[in-house]
């Protein structure tokens, strides 16, 4: 189990960012526009926490940068990321100490040579190709990392474990049935992902019923290609057999998880993030949905207000099973965090999310309401003016009718 003492990362000029300052809670959500750092950020706490292991998976895959930081950086963030980082300007500290990202470039010695950050990409539907797991091997150099090992990890859990099973969901042993049903309603709709080995390659099919063959992966729906991978890399997260955890992770960090979605599937997938932090997960995101912080204030609220763990499973909309309370009562005692990523290049701490806040980046969520507020503001106007315009005119004309009495 990690230690539950408060975790912070703080980056200065580097790419988009000029200051990000981020004390994580068990839950932190990053927001913001498009291009502003997000996922530099997130690899780089994945960096600085996994430098060693990250190098043993270079050197494992024939990838070795003989000190040369610039290769490793293009190879680790992606091709062309090295200029993103100015010696002399640039800076890293991670929970008070400081760090160059040239010297996290090399490969030390540190004695630690596990994995404690499992990312789960934005990219991971390209970890699927046509419904065939790709290895590390499979990409290219300037691929970032992140996809790169993500990847591997899902292809080694359906070649080995599931491709001997046949199906992949549901699984009776992955995942508890209160998280499997929404997954079954909103996600796959009633059909089941299957393993399908026909011409010697293991790949994703979607069995539907009353179709007497699964459809291809390219025939699904965009939200099932998004978060068939998603789903690979939660069953890796929640190991078969009682285990509550992957051994050495502690971190979970997942880009955008709603990519694709419906809201009804956004909740389903909100679940399950919840069920990693009753695991002892501390989960990170980032996303630009505002229903994951609206779960995010509703839980604050809820703590600030001494709600009761049936509060949370009417929030959730489930049953009042023994899992359920398990999991309602668990979230109850999280801390949340909420961070803005501006286009100034600072990140702000909006973790209230108080409507009321004089900061617009809190009031309207990292603009995830922005739009909403506005529309709202507008129509108001509109219905107003569309009430008081009849009796203006209502008045101009007991007014003129005065006067042709006179």
């Amino acid at each position: 189990m990690a230690s539950r003492k408060s975790k912070r990362l703080v980056l200065e000029n580097f790419g988009p960012i000029r200051h990000a300052d981020v004390q994580f809670g068990d839950l932190t959500v990053v927001v913001g526009p498009q291009a502003t750092g997000k996922s530099i950020f997130l690899q780089t706490l994945k960096l600085v926490q996994d430098r060693a292991h990250i190098h043993d998976i270079f050197r494992h895959f024939s990838m070795v940068f003989d000190d040369n930081s610039a290769a490793f950086l293009g190879g680790y963030f992606g091709k062309g990321m090295a200029d993103a980082w100015k010696e002399g300007e640039s800076a890293l500290r991670w929970n008070g100490r400081g760090h160059s990202l040239l010297e996290l470039a090399r490969p030390g010695k540190a004695k630690d040579r596990h994995e404690h950050v499992f990312l789960i990409p934005a990219q991971r539907v390209m970890s699927l190709a046509n419904g065939v797991t790709q290895n590390f091997g499979q990409f290219d150099y300037g691929d970032p990392y992140a996809l790169r090992y993500f990847s591997d990890v899902v292809h080694d859990l359906l070649q080995n474990e599931f491709g001997a099973k046949g199906e992949l969901f549901p699984q009776p042993n992955r995942l508890n049935a209160v998280l499997r049903g929404p997954i079954q309603e909103h996600l796959y709709g009633g059909s089941s992902v299957a393993v399908d080995a026909k011409d010697f390659t293991k790949r994703l099919v979607l069995k539907v019923p009353g179709h007497s063959e699964g459809l291809p992966y390219t025939a699904w729906s965009a939200g099932q290609r998004e978060f068939t991978p998603l789903l690979l890399g939660l069953y890796w997260l929640c190991p078969a057999g009682g285990a509550p955890k992957r051994e050495g992770i502690d971190w979970v960090v997942v880009e955008e998880p709603e990519m694709g979605l419906h809201p009804q599937g956004i909740e389903a997938v909100l679940l399950l993030l919840l069920e990693l932090m009753r695991r002892g997960y501390r989960v990170v995101l980032s996303t630009h949905s505002p229903a994951v912080l609206d779960l995010v204030w509703a839980l604050q609220e809820f703590k600030k207000h001494q709600a009761t763990e049936a509060d949370v499973r009417k929030l959730l909309d489930i049953d009042a099973s023994a899992y359920s309370k398990g999991l309602a009562s668990a979230v109850l005692e999280k801390d949340y965090k909420v961070y803005f990523f501006d286009r100034d290049g600072t990140a702000k701490d909006i973790s209230a999310l108080s409507p009321s806040a004089s900061l617009d980046a809190e009031a309207e969520w990292g603009g995830l309401v922005g739009f909403a507020s506005r529309a709202g503001n507008v129509i108001a106007e509109v219905v107003n003016r569309a009430a008081i315009q009849p009796a203006r005119r209502a008045a101009r004309g007991k007014t003129k009718t005065a006067g042709r009495g006179e």
